[in-house]
């Protein structure tokens, strides 16, 4: 169709695919026709998409097909193929089961499949299934529900979103040592997944590669398949890398939904990701913070929150900025880890300067004034939410330090 100068329509696409899946694809009729149904939509959207870009001459991006991998694949269900029950109809239990009482597990039934028993139950009352998309990932099945809920659940399931005060200002500057460093003078520990999962995945990816598979092109077009041993160790590989993926996206969503429900306004820099995962030396600990994914959930919760998030244009020199006086260190480099400022004689920790030079675009633009400090109750209560969800934090020391030009001797030591 578009060779010929056509618009592509999913739906068309659809409706040819329906004409002769009975006869070239009769292994559809063994699912839900949903799993069928949904990648077409999906294409629509992918070629809206194409189009749309092509029209404001962005970067363009034709429609691609998934990778078919092993132990992964995923599927879409509407509302109407959906059932939950607190408790598995086809056994015997179910008879003698208390409606009013709350069960230990709930069980989702499937289409063409019997009751399954899932890891947790939906936390959200009252709330209507939209649609459903099983999918299997690491050799696991995780079911991800989409739902609508009223906004007073939200706020009986969110309740820290009581807390936000607009007055708090804040200004976060990332890094790779520390994931976060806040202008309050709390310094967030960065996990470092990766890091410590590497070792375990290098062995398992060399014992990989010594199974018997399909090595090259040539071999799979003869017939070469995998071993059931390669097989079994592709399921522990995905596991270890799994890990990694499931912690780092455990902290980032922790540590984002305590600052956009703590404070009122968030300035952050907009750093750029992709030149600085070309630096080989650096690539690998800054896809380990995961900045892009940092920036992300920060400005989508406060928008759900009606939080205001300013991001500090990527090339102002945050940290060679002193954010006592306003003086200027072009010689600062990665090394240095302190900041001196010859003018005025402050010595502060490099990041946490930097997050002071942001917190001060946030709030007037302006270099050495005084910025908002977080009462100590504030700040309690910060620290105690780090703490409950397992999230390392270190205390910055937040005092100025302040030379006479007369004698030379310090006025103020941190």
């Amino acid at each position: 169709m578009y060779k010929a100068g056509e618009k592509p329509n999913g739906t068309i696409i659809r409706k040819h695919f329906n004409a002769i899946k009975k006869e070239q694809f009769p292994f559809t009729y063994d699912v839900t026709k949903c799993a069928t149904d949904q990648p077409f939509r999906n294409l629509q959207k992918s070629f809206d998409k194409f189009f749309d870009d092509w029209k404001n001459k962005r970067i363009v991006s034709y429609p691609q097909f998934k990778k078919k991998r092993d132990n992964a694949g995923s599927f879409y269900l509407q509302s109407s193929e959906i059932r939950l029950s607190e408790t598995n109809k086809n056994s015997k239990a179910f008879e003698k089961l208390i409606h009013n009482q709350k069960q230990k597990h709930q069980y989702l039934h499937l289409p063409n499949l019997d009751w399954i028993k899932m890891a947790e139950h939906i936390r959200f009352n009252n709330a209507k299934i939209e649609n459903a998309c099983i999918s299997q990932k690491d050799g696991r099945f995780y079911v991800s529900f989409s739902l609508q809920i009223t906004d007073e659940e939200y706020k009986r399931t969110h309740p820290h979103t009581h807390s936000i005060d607009s007055k708090r200002k804040v200004g976060i500057d990332v890094g790779i040592k520390s994931a976060l460093m806040l202008s309050d003078g709390i310094s967030i520990e960065n996990p470092k997944p990766l890091k410590k999962n590497l070792r375990k995945i290098k062995r398992l990816s060399k014992q990989l590669s010594k199974r018997v598979h399909p090595k090259t092109k040539e071999e799979r077009l003869q017939g070469v398949k995998k071993s059931n041993n390669y097989m079994k160790l592709s399921v522990k590989l995905a596991h270890a890398q799994g890990r990694v993926a499931n912690v780092r996206r455990n902290f980032l969503h922790k540590v984002t939904t305590i600052l956009t429900t703590h404070y009122g306004e968030i300035a952050i820099e907009d750093l750029n990701v992709k030149g600085m995962t070309k630096n080989h030396h650096l690539a690998q600990a800054v896809n380990d913070v995961s900045f892009g994914e940092l920036h992300r959930q920060i400005k989508y919760k406060a928008k759900t929150n009606g939080i205001k998030v300013l991001l500090v244009d990527r090339y102002f020199p945050s940290s060679k900025i002193c954010s006592v006086c306003g003086e200027k260190k072009d010689d600062l480099t990665l090394r240095d880890r302190t900041y001196h400022c010859e003018k005025c004689g402050a010595v502060l920790d490099r990041d946490y300067n930097a997050s002071r030079n942001l917190l001060g675009q946030l709030v007037n633009h302006k270099i050495g004034t005084d910025d908002p400090e977080s009462t100590p109750a504030d700040l309690t209560a910060l620290l105690s939410r780090f703490s409950i969800n397992g999230i390392a934090t270190s205390k910055v020391e937040t005092g100025k330090q302040q030379k006479s030009h007369v004698s030379g001797e310090p006025a103020c030591i941190l």
